[in-house]
């Protein structure tokens, strides 16, 4: 006969902190089998002693699914979706946003002291406590199944949370959703992506159809739907493994690469990028990981000459088409090539300003020098790896000065970072 499945074993929790991830952390205290592992329980807030149920269970932690609290936290609010807790977008809708952020700052602080063995100086400050915590997000990616189902996917899973609305997200988003949420089902199945961001020109979305349909584009032009979306939004582009297949004819000349990286917080960059201005004090400076030129283009406007690196074709055409726009050709050159491979062959300015993505920059802070480039400004969407990368840079000579949270992404774990190294 088969074994029967135990049922999932119960835990009582003391929450203390939030975790890297999303979930709170906090110390098993029953039953005596589990006594002192760490416990990693979502929605929970510190102070709060809980019951919950292993999800996975490690040598040295536990996952956890929340059962009951026994003495709710005093910054615990409703939260503003009604979703919460099944779309995987948010993880702290339920605390209030001014402790959101400082569990944000803390969080931090510890990954820098166990991850690098660093402290910093006065601590992890919060840059920006007053922005905006809901109808921030310019850029959202949904999800659309075969079955027509239109929305975002659940927290470890692939399946589809329904909505028809989402609170973070700007007005003309969810504008864009009310009105043409059945066209946009009706784009499946030969699309499951759909990309949807708000910029000045106005509303741009991208599809990209399924990565084993090179044919989808056969199918989905004559489809009703989507030639009723190419009338109400002429900024439509359709994309196949992340490449242009189909731009819509009134598609304007000069659009963003829609589906490529942007800065998602228009408050929370505009903030950003007058922090690092007050940081850059030199003439020159280089920039990697440069983008469209979201740091560069504001610092050569600004006077400074301005040395540009970025990957990403699209995104190096797009900056040197807004650069020449605003006319800074003598103060702004891009350069087409991977940071890593520019740093080996060129020598970067007296100031430096890191911008990479969450697997961060370790080969460039390998070949940065004090010597040639004094002062460097590091901007962070992931913290392990800026906790490793600034180790390395405080190893070759440089010393952390100050590092900002700035809460890019109200209502979730995730924080960007502002460090100021100098030699």
């Amino acid at each position: 006969m088969p074994t029967a499945e135990k049922p999932p074993q119960e835990i009582s929790v003391s929450i203390s902190n939030l975790a890297s991830g999303g979930s709170f952390v906090g110390t098993i205290t029953a039953p005596e089998t589990h006594v002192g592992k760490k416990a990693f329980i979502p929605y929970t807030a510190p102070g709060e002693n809980v019951t919950a149920t292993i999800t996975l269970n490690k040598k040295s932690f536990v996952n956890g699914a929340l059962g009951a609290i026994s003495n709710p936290s005093s910054e615990r609010v409703t939260p503003p979706c009604p979703v919460f807790g099944q779309c995987g977008g948010c993880d702290l809708q339920h605390i209030n946003v001014p402790f959101q952020r400082t569990l944000k700052s803390h969080m931090v602080a510890d990954l820098l002291r166990v991850h690098g063995g660093i402290e910093v100086p006065g601590g992890v400050t919060i840059l920006g406590e007053d922005l905006p915590s809901l109808n921030y997000r310019r850029r959202m990616s949904f999800h659309v199944n075969k079955k027509g189902e239109f929305g975002l996917y659940r927290k470890h899973a692939r399946s589809i949370v329904e909505i028809d609305h989402c609170p973070i997200s700007t007005p003309a988003i969810n504008n864009c959703l009310k009105e043409n949420l059945e066209l946009l089902k009706g784009c499946a199945p030969e699309c499951e992506t759909v990309t949807i961001e708000d910029h000045d020109e106005g509303i741009f979305i991208a599809f990209e159809v399924h990565p084993r349909n090179d044919k989808a584009l056969d199918t989905l032009l004559p489809k009703p739907a989507f030639k009723e979306l190419l009338k109400r939004v002429p900024n439509i582009q359709v994309n196949y493994r992340h490449k242009p297949i189909f731009k819509g004819e009134n598609r304007a000349a000069d659009a963003p690469p829609v589906g490529h990286f942007s800065q998602n917080n228009r408050a929370a960059n505009d903030l950003m990028i007058e922090y690092i201005k007050q940081h850059v004090l030199t003439e020159r400076v280089t920039d990697l990981y440069a983008g469209a030129g979201n740091i560069s283009i504001p610092l050569a406007e600004a006077g400074h000459t301005v040395t540009a690196v970025e990957l990403d074709p699209h995104l190096v055409e797009f900056g040197q088409s807004r650069a020449l726009e605003r006319q800074l050709g003598e103060n702004l050159t891009f350069y087409h090539s991977g940071c890593e491979k520019w740093i080996d062959g060129h020598t970067p300015d007296a100031t430096v300003v890191l911008d990479p993505p969450r697997s961060g920059a370790l080969e460039v802070c390998q070949r940065l020098s004090p010597a040639i480039s004094p002062s460097l400004v590091y901007v962070s969407c992931y913290p392990p790896t800026f906790a490793r990368d600034v180790q390395v840079l405080v190893d070759r000579g440089y010393k952390l000065a100050t590092v900002k949270m700035l809460d890019m992404f109200p209502q979730t774990y995730h924080a960007e970072l502002i460090g100021v190294l100098h030699a």
